[in-house]
């Protein structure tokens, strides 16, 4: 094989044809030749056997040139297209098979789009270079002619991420391999970018000074060898970075030493003149606007809404006309950004009172950046009005983030399917010019940046038409990557990415700590733990098959998955063993002593799981695991603590406590205190196990004995003894035995467990549900005293309207903290209960009528609009349809908004709604009122018999599973 290029193409081009040409030497054993040609000689097109690829750039090649003349279908098509690219296999006379492919760009990154499709249908991994990641081999490399193709716009316009947050990690990696932020580390940022299909990129800014750390202008000049848009963050404007002010500002200097615009108007307009004659040159999004000096407030507390507008508009003026100076007097042909971010947003807006920047000539034809609310929750989307504006829109999202009110850095904690149903709303309400994602360090963060950057550069294959498409995209990003492991191995792969993703995603790492989920309420600690467990035993299989059969990319899984997994999973596990400690410990139960010293392997797993990612692969990833990353008791990592464990000194008498599992009720069984306790498990028709346990409170043995059990009821073991040292806790298994039960007209019989303890004896009452069970499909019964219903449990579905289409509930699949979701689409829809509104029905029987409250559990997504309006509606039986706003009238996001951030820490919303319902069959129906209502679960009770907490909720209670003949 052989890569022939022109002379007249671009730099960026013949690097990356080196890139692929290494690529196919990785998987072939052969390196193609790679000639330079003032012209592609006709001897070269048709000569030899061997394969011969010709890439080259319509406008820049006069071989395209020549096969355009010839009347080329495929380089028409390639007319006025951005970043597109065909393969060619053109015919040559007089032969069958031409052995020729010709890889034609629309533009500079369209050929090399279309370059690096060649390594990815070689079976090449975009990690080859970022990760070392070795593709399978092959004896021959095969192109055939039905590979031949034309690449379609990318829906995005600007795809790309911003590297932030990068001290530790980053900067540590940076400097260990490369010895600064220079262009030999951003080669490497570079090739990613590409290899992903991005295309526009924010670099380091917490230290960092792009434009200076190449050395001088190497990293810029790179960027735009290489083809990549350079933009500064969302507050650094004119191409200039806020750490270039720290470092020339001063008395005597020509800058002055203010950010301020008000006293130093003069210094900063230099500052911005020289940053666009320096690297207006290059190809960018310049960022307009100002924000304080580190990502603050504009101007001080006392400053009103119509001070920051009027400053803000001045400051767009002067920057307009420094662009027109001194990078093009056409505006419309220098694409320019600004950021709604946090303060900005209210200036853009404005109030009743204060007109805003909204529509302001100003901003004319400037890409409007939206942003998220830093936890992945859209803010604000354009109104069909507002997505006029000339400029278009861009999205500012957060796989990483460093604020209030927990930071999360260190590793990845983003679930796709939360990805995919923000960002497809996002493109759906016009949202389509620029996605900009926030990767913190870019490691660990890989497998959520793939999706982002796909799903930006083809929405018609990963968005909103392609629901519940994560599991596909998630099982094709692993062939892409483990394409030379056994499917088998691949597919235990992306169970392990869904499922650690999932888990670790209901609490960030940061935020999670011993109290996070309760230790026995529900059992949901141990059912937590043992999720964690069994996916740590999967990964170590994996480590192990991988070790065995493809020691080449060991490392490769390490970072991509291993340590990601194993990092969150052991965390995970570390603040369960941890909240375990505390809850045991205070009760006496010197079985808190055994999770002390679990509790310290966990601490010493984490640091040998960062310590083996960083001396792997000859130090590849040294310091990217340096974030603090446990305990934090602020927003950042200031006082974190590891966990604090307690040890129990045993009691000196014999000391036994009864414990009821799956609730927090015990006796230690003295005749002075109550002593009883209740067990419901049985109340659940589907259950026939529970059990008791028994702790030990003494290091002296005890003996225990069942003196009573209703004949029902199977109990393993009757009696034995506790010492406290050997033995420190024993379970009691109860089975129920259905066909002992009594026949009963009841709904209800319970009977109840007696056992002795050295203090005395406790009493266990067990009740069993023997009614009558309705087994129609998703017909909840109330056996508990509650019900729980997850919303993809639904009765109906009926669609609505909006504007002629169709608008109707969809099942996110997985998409919940417990099971999964429901959401109407189009996204996008607005509409009115009883009139066009689609709506869900959920159908239970309760055993009285009465006044009961049904708790929602939503997905914390903000008001689309200004309004402050997330609403939906909820309708009993034949009662009023009562439409609910699911955030307060004054609600906000940001620092210091306590319900915001109790939703965004818990990724749940929680509203509770008074309902009158009947004894026997009632009907919920919940309609779709405005954008962004996600359900995840319903849970009625009556009124002020709230079941006991827990942070998922109650497990879903009985429902019947008869489909309707």
């Amino acid at each position: 094989m052989r890569i022939c290029l022109e002379q007249s193409a671009f730099p960026g081009v013949i690097r990356v044809t080196e890139k692929v040409a290494h690529d196919v030497e990785l998987v072939s054993g052969k390196k193609p030749q790679i000639l330079v040609e003032k012209e592609i000689p006709e001897t070269l097109e048709s000569s030899g056997e061997d394969w011969t690829i010709i890439a080259a750039t319509k406008g820049k090649s006069s071989f395209l040139k020549k096969l355009e003349e010839a009347g080329s279908a495929e380089l028409k098509e390639l007319e006025q297209k951005r970043e597109c690219y065909a393969w060619i296999f053109p015919e040559i006379k007089n032969r069958t098979k031409s052995n020729l492919l010709v890889i034609a760009g629309s533009d500079k990154r369209g050929t090399i789009y279309g370059l690096f499709h060649l390594s990815e249908m070689l079976g090449v991994s975009p990690f080859v270079d970022w990760c070392g990641l070795m593709p399978p081999k092959q004896e021959k490399i095969e192109l055939r002619e039905d590979m031949a193709c034309i690449s379609k716009e990318p829906s995005v316009r600007y795809r790309g991420f911003f590297i932030n947050d990068e001290w530790p990690a980053f900067g540590n990696w940076c400097n260990h391999n490369f010895g600064g932020f220079n262009a030999k580390a951003y080669d490497h940022v570079f090739e990613l970018l590409l290899r992903l299909k991005g295309n526009y990129l924010w670099p380091a800014m917490w230290s960092a000074r792009f434009a200076d750390d190449g050395p001088d202008l190497l990293n810029a000049e790179l960027a735009d060898e290489y083809g990549i848009i350079m933009g500064m963050s969302h507050h650094e404007p004119c191409l200039r970075q806020g750490e270039e002010y720290k470092y020339l500002r001063g008395k005597n200097s020509v800058y002055g030493d203010a950010w301020n615009f008000r006293t130093n108007r003069e210094g900063i307009t230099k500052f911005w003149e020289d940053g666009l004659k320096r690297s207006g040159k290059f190809e960018n999004v310049i960022t307009v606007g100002m924000r304080g000096e580190a990502d603050t407030a504009i101007m001080g507390k006392n400053a009103t809404l119509e001070d920051n507008i009027q400053l803000l508009r001045d400051v767009l003026k002067t920057q307009k006309k420094l662009i027109q100076e001194h990078v093009n007097p056409d505006l419309t042909k220098v694409p320019r950004m600004i950021a709604l971010y946090k303060e900005v947003e209210e200036f853009f807006y404005g109030d009743e009172k204060t007109k805003g920047l909204m529509g302001a000539e100003e901003l004319e034809d400037v890409i409007l950046m939206l942003c998220d609310d830093n936890y992945g929750n859209l803010r604000t989307l354009p109104t069909e009005e507002m997505r006029k504006h000339a400029g278009g829109y861009g999205m500012y999202y957060h796989l990483d983030y460093h604020g209030w009110p927990v930071s999360y850095e260190w590793i990845n904690s983003s679930y796709l399917p939360k990805i995919w149903e923000q960002m497809s709303m996002a493109y759906d309400f016009g949202v389509r010019e620029l996605w900009m994602v926030n990767v913190g360090d870019i490691a660990t963060q890989e497998f959520p940046l793939s999706f982002f950057l796909d799903m930006a550069y083809d929405f018609d294959r990963w968005g909103s038409r392609a629901l519940n498409c994560t599991q596909e995209y998630t099982r094709k990003w692993v062939r892409q990557q483990f394409g030379s492991v056994e499917e088998e191995t691949q597919d235990t792969i992306a169970d392990i990415l869904e499922q650690y993703t999932k888990i670790i995603h209901r609490r960030r790492p940061e935020a999670l700590n011993p109290e996070t989920y309760h230790p026995v309420q529900e059992k949901e600690s141990s059912r937590i733990f043992e999720e964690a467990e069994q996916l740590l035993k999967k990964l170590q299989d994996v480590y192990e098959t991988i070790e065995k059969t493809n020691p080449q990319n060991l490392s490769a899984f390490i970072a991509l998955v291993y340590y990601p997994a194993f990092g969150t999973m052991n965390l995970v596990k570390m603040q369960i063993l941890a909240g375990w400690n505390h809850y045991y410990a205070n009760l006496g139960a010197v079985c808190a002593n055994d999770y002390v010293d679990e509790v310290e392997r966990c601490m010493e797993q984490d640091r040998k799981a960062v310590e083996m990612y960083h001396q792997m692969d000859q130090g590849r990833w040294y310091g990217m695991g340096m974030s603090q990353h446990i305990g934090f008791t602020h927003w950042n990592e200031d006082e974190c603590r590891n966990p604090v464990v307690m040890r129990v000194i045993p009691l000196k008498k014999r000391s036994i406590l009864v414990a009821a599992d799956g609730t927090a009720q015990h006796a230690e069984g003295s005749p002075w205190l109550d002593n009883t306790m209740k067990l419901k498990d049985f109340l659940n028709p589907d259950c026939t196990r529970a059990s008791v346990t028994l702790y030990s409170r003494s290091d002296l043995k005890a003996e225990y004995k069942v003196l009573k059990k209703p004949g029902w009821l199977s109990v393993e073991p009757m009696e034995g003894w506790l010492d406290g040292v050997s033995q420190k806790k024993v379970r009691l298994n109860l089975t129920l035995i259905k066909q002992r039960l009594p026949e009963t007209n009841q709904d209800t019989i319970q009977d109840s467990l007696e056992i002795a303890t050295p203090e005395g004896k406790c009493e266990i009452t067990v009740p069993v549900y023997t009614g009558n069970l309705q087994d129609k499909k998703n017909v909840f019964v109330d056996t508990m005293g509650y019900l729980s219903i997850e919303a993809a449990h639904y009765v109906n579905s009926v669609p609505g309207n909006y504007k002629d289409r169709q608008v109707k509930f969809e099942n996110l699949q997985g998409y919940g903290k417990t099971n999964s979701a429901m959401k109407a689409f189009p996204s996008d829809a607005c509409t009115v209960p009883g009139q066009d509104a689609p709506y869900l029905e959920y159908q239970f029987v309760l055993e009285e009528s009465g006044t009961y409250e049904a708790e929602f559990y939503m997905q914390p997504s903000n008001p689309v609009t200004r309004e402050n309006q997330l609403l939906y509606a909820v309708r009993i039986n034949e009662e009023m349809t009562e439409t609910v706003n699911a955030v307060e009238k004054d609600y906000q996001v940001g620092d210091q908004a306590e319900k915001w951030a109790e939703g965004v820490l818990s990724q749940i919303r929680r509203q509770t709604v008074s309902i009158k319902c009947r004894a026997g069959f009632n009907t919920l129906r919940v309609y779709h009122v405005t954008p962004g209502f996600v359900l995840e679960k319903i849970v009625i009770y009556p009124m002020g018999e709230k079941p006991e907490e827990s942070y998922l909720g109650p497990a879903e209670t009985y429902h019947g599973r008869q489909e309707e003949k």
